[in-house]
């Protein structure tokens, strides 16, 4: 039994390992050239992007690749009748399927780690990257456009041009918020990693108010940008980009924000009812806090699901193989190609969108976090179905 337990294990690790390994980095080129083109990448810098890409195209060619491999292995293992052979010795197929299944499950925690580094480290690498090339990216913007605009088109930048020696040519920097516009001779920028903010040093500006009004006119001024605004990045905020030690410390503190929310309208409701106010319960004070406390209670669901959608998504890894190798023996077909679609096609009807009506009632709030484990069930009942099969058969 131990032979065979090795047989099983070797072909299909060479398998998976083989299977994983090209369809990452199949993943690895397009998330790459994702990244360069939402960017406005130099090419220089896509090369530092590959570990941290490569983080999180590996957290998607995890599950695909173990599925690839076991239906392949199983179906032909199936198709050249050697499973019957071992039934005709008395082994049962859950003597070699418990080993697959025991391994599925040390690669799905491995799926879980993985998970965690691509939203913790390698998120965080691609953001660095982009802040580390973001002069480049800049300068490479005005240089093409002539002009850019900040994600929440606060600020825009616009100029005639960029020289040699990397200066704008007749800069003019529009800030909406305070309506004026500051006009240039040249101008250079410079990048401050330590406060990550973008410097615009500006030289003979003159500064225009609304509708012409308001003009100051000077040899230098100095104009900061915060470089978030700048370069495309994801935010670190978001439940979905924080690591899971960061989620409850943020559940801790939104907490105490909704608390805090709903001492301020105990204590006007209070007040009014001792003043006598009959119009207590619709003060502005009272609407702003409730207000308030269904945005935090929106972020506290949030952040509730992102724990057992991580571990439901790496553990995907062992249901998929808990499905895909009974129901790869069942076929008897040595053509993997019909192994690995039979399997997948319950995957994208059953697995995904279950998985997806879990994540949307669970952030909703309507369904406990635990329903993102409505997919790992469902294909794990289809998959228990299958076994008894070729259990009897």
């Amino acid at each position: 039994m131990s032979v065979i337990v090795r047989y099983i294990l070797r072909d299909l690790g060479v398998a998976f390992l083989f299977g994983f390994a090209a369809f990452t980095f199949l993943l690895l080129i397009v998330g790459l050239v994702q990244e360069a083109l939402e960017m406005e990448m130099p090419l220089i810098y896509v090369w530092q992007l590959i570990p941290f890409v490569f983080a999180k195209m590996s957290a998607v060619s995890l599950p695909v690749t173990l599925l690839l491999a076991v239906t392949t292995f199983f179906a032909r293992m199936s198709g050249n009748n050697e499973v019957i052979a071992l039934k005709a010795l008395g082994i049962p197929p859950k003597a070699f399927l418990t080993p697959v299944f025991a391994i599925a499950i040390l690669i799905s925690v491995i799926g879980v780690g993985i998970n965690e580094l691509a939203v913790t480290w390698g998120q965080r690498g691609i953001n660095a990257v982009g802040y580390y090339a973001a002069e480049d990216i800049l300068i490479g913007q005005l240089t093409k456009n002539h002009r850019v605009e900040t994600g929440n088109k606060r600020i825009t930048i616009l100029v005639n041009g960029v020289d040699a020696q990397r200066r704008l040519i007749k800069p003019t920097i529009i800030l909406k918020q305070e309506s004026i516009t500051i006009e240039a001779t040249t101008a250079q920028i410079s990048i401050d990693f330590s406060a990550n903010m973008l410097t615009v040093t500006l030289t003979d500006f003159r500064v225009v108010g609304e509708k012409g009004g308001f003009k100051i006119a000077g040899r230098n001024r100095t104009e900061q940008i915060p470089l978030a605004e700048i370069v495309p990045s994801k935010d670190s905020n978001r439940p979905s980009n924080m690591g899971l030690y960061r989620i409850s410390e943020e559940k801790k503190k939104t907490a105490e924000q909704i608390e805090q929310q709903r001492r301020i309208i105990a204590a006007h409701r209070t007040f009014g009812a001792s003043t006598g106010s009959v119009d207590a319960w619709a003060m502005p004070q009272i609407n702003n806090a409730k207000a308030r406390i269904r945005l935090l209670q929106s972020h506290q669901d949030r952040l509730s699901v992102e724990p057992p959608r991580r571990w439901a998504t790496g553990f995907c890894c062992f249901f998929f193989v808990w499905l895909g190798a009974p129901l790869a023996i069942w076929m008897r077909k040595s053509d993997f190609f019909s192994s690995f679609f039979a399997c997948f096609v319950p995957i994208l009807l059953l697995f995904y969108p279950l998985l997806m009506f879990g994540l949307s009632q669970a952030k909703n709030g309507a369904l406990p976090p635990t329903c993102v484990w409505l997919a790992n069930v469902a294909i794990g009942l289809v998959g228990l179905w299958f076994l008894r099969q070729i259990h009897r058969y």
